[in-house]
């Protein structure tokens, strides 16, 4: 795989021969296509250029600096070699440049000539143009293919033309290509005409996982437009019971933006901010010390669901978890790593017409293997930087906020955002093609049992004040519990579920799917929460508490 990757001229001059020549293809087209075309994005990448020609280039810290060191190998200083280097990247800068208007001025590629350009993508649609009528085409192709918002045009343009018959995904940790890297996922695809229905597999690590029926499920069209509106990318299931119980939950709950339908498709009336503060390009308004008008800076490590205060920063620069006694103290205050001037703070919360004590948002670092994925929170108005993306919720609704955070925080939402994330981030697209119920479906009795059980979970500090007040609550902040808030949240997990349209059963596979449908299914949900809870309880604490509260609201 790695000579396929690496030593790909041969076959793309076969791809540049076939857009200078087209009449070769055009005689009825091939019935049998197979290839493992090269996986190689047509851009030049400065560090890979530089990483055998210059250390110090290719280990600059950011884009800008290897920028001005790029620039100092023209200086009229600079050594001989350094000028033939730059005249070689410059070269090699122009080669690729060239290719990809090449690529784009062909008209060959409507689906994939679009963004960065990569040769695998190129290759998939130029093997779909190829293959006649009855024809197939299969290729080896990194999983992206059908999941990557870059390609997602492609994946729709055969998803939704019938051209899609299969795509089986596999992991390499087991090196079945043993030049690949052992994180890389790469999928089998085959494309055909007139295909009625498309067999999926995800996250295998062997060839023969292919015979396991559990793991095969089909998805069409109008599930992947239920699911994934706004993207029409590939929603990715490790059994065929993930992907029913995925589509029967976005039955009930609509995306969070449909982004086709305007402002009807945000019922949330909900905008996003994900850059209010960036510690590289706001160096010069990021501060070491506290002061009169300066607010702090909170990143991602500082804060967990339902908790403000779930790290600080020591004298040392090392960040800790505060003690429960700590938390117990109303006035304790988390110290962060850095401030900002009050004054520049408020002026970006201003272009965002956002006058509320609180801010909310979510932990932009989340894996689908993590303990929790989704790690949303509310904090006190204080600066954010790009590891939280700041969301502002619009509904003049009082409780409406606590609402959508509950939403956001259960356990049924953070399982579809497992499903979503592929990488080390939860982005942007994702959140916005989360579940979530409308604020409509919610009834006053539903409103009031969950703002009611939010607000004793996020009001245990007196920096939360504004937060409780805008939620009309006037008593003092609530006494941080780690017993009764375990509580707490098992039953908003419960009761979420139920509004989810969940059952019991349904609920229990969420939490642990051999549970219900045995140890050698091949799914896992919450694993790392079960493990470190069993290390830390002695048993899978989450799944009994949750179970139980649904037996109390619900009945069992």
């Amino acid at each position: 795989m790695a000579a396929a990757v690496t030593k790909a001229a041969d076959d793309f001059r076969f791809l540049h021969w076939h857009l200078a020549f087209p009449d070769v293809m055009q005689a009825g087209g091939f019935d049998c296509l197979l290839g493992n075309p090269p996986w190689e994005r047509i851009k030049l990448q400065e560090k890979e250029f530089f990483a055998a020609r210059s250390e110090a280039i290719a280990t600059a810290p950011n884009k800008a600096a290897r920028e001005r060191l790029i620039q100092a190998l023209s200086a009229e200083d600079a050594s001989e070699a350094d000028r033939a280097l730059v005249r070689e990247f410059e070269l090699a800068k122009r080669e690729a440049e060239g290719s990809g208007e090449f690529i784009r001025g062909s008209g060959r590629f409507a689906l994939t000539a679009m963004g960065d350009l990569n040769t695998y993508a190129l290759f998939a649609e130029h093997f779909l143009n190829l293959i006649g009528p009855d024809g197939r085409a299969g290729l080896i192709v990194p999983t992206g293919i059908a999941t990557d918002n870059s390609t997602k045009a492609f994946f729709d343009g055969v998803s939704s033309g019938g051209r899609l018959v299969s795509l089986y995904d596999f992991e390499n940790r087991h090196a079945i290509f043993t030049g690949v890297h052992r994180s890389y996922k790469f999928a089998v695809l085959t494309l055909g005409d007139k295909v009625e229905s498309t067999d999926f597999v995800f996250f295998a690590t062997a060839v023969n996982q292919l015979a396991d029926q559990h793991r095969h499920f089909t998805l069409s069209t109008n599930d992947i437009a239920l699911i994934n509106p706004n993207t029409r990318t590939c929603p990715v299931f490790r059994s065929k019971m993930d992907a029913e119980l995925i589509k029967k939950i976005y039955r009930y709950a609509p995306v969070l933006i449909d982004e086709a339908l305007g402002e009807e498709g945000n019922p949330w009336r909900v905008r996003f901010h994900t850059r209010l503060f960036h510690l590289a390009e706001d160096s010069n308004l990021i501060l070491e010390e506290p002061g009169d008008n300066r607010v702090p800076l909170y990143e991602a490590k500082m804060v967990h669901l339902f908790d403000h205060r779930w790290g600080g920063y020591q004298d040392d620069g090392a960040i800790s978890s505060p003690s429960v006694p700590q938390k117990q103290n109303p006035r304790y205050c988390v110290k962060p790593r850095y401030w900002v001037e009050s004054k520049e703070f408020l002026k970006r919360l201003k272009s965002q017409d956002w006058q509320q004590a609180w801010l909310m948002g979510w932990r932009d670092i989340g894996r689908s293997t993590d303990e929790r994925t989704l790690i949303s929170t509310v904090i006190p108005l204080r600066a954010v930087e790009t590891s939280i993306i700041a969301l502002f919720p619009k509904l003049q609704e009082r409780k409406a906020p606590s609402i959508l955070l509950g939403a956001l925080s259960s356990i049924v939402c953070d399982y579809c955002a497992r499903q979503k994330v592929g990488g080390t981030h939860v982005k942007l697209f994702t959140i916005r093609q989360l579940p979530v119920p409308t604020p409509s479906s919610f009834r006053d009795e539903d409103n009031d049992f969950i703002a009611s059980r939010i607000l004793e979970l996020t009001y245990t500090s007196i920096e939360m004040e504004g937060w409780a007040r805008f939620l009309g609550f006037c008593g003092p902040p609530f006494s941080f519990c780690s017993e009764r808030r375990a509580l707490l949240r098992a039953e908003l997990d419960a009761y979420y579920a139920h509004l989810y349209g969940l059952s019991r059963d349904e609920l229990r596979y969420i939490l642990d799917p051999a549970d219900l449908m045995g140890p050698d299914y091949p799914s896992e949900t919450f694993r790392v929460l079960k493990n470190n809870e069993i290390r830390q309880f002695g048993e899978y604490r989450t799944q009994r508490l949750v179970l139980e509260a649904w037996d109390r609201l619900f009945g069992g």
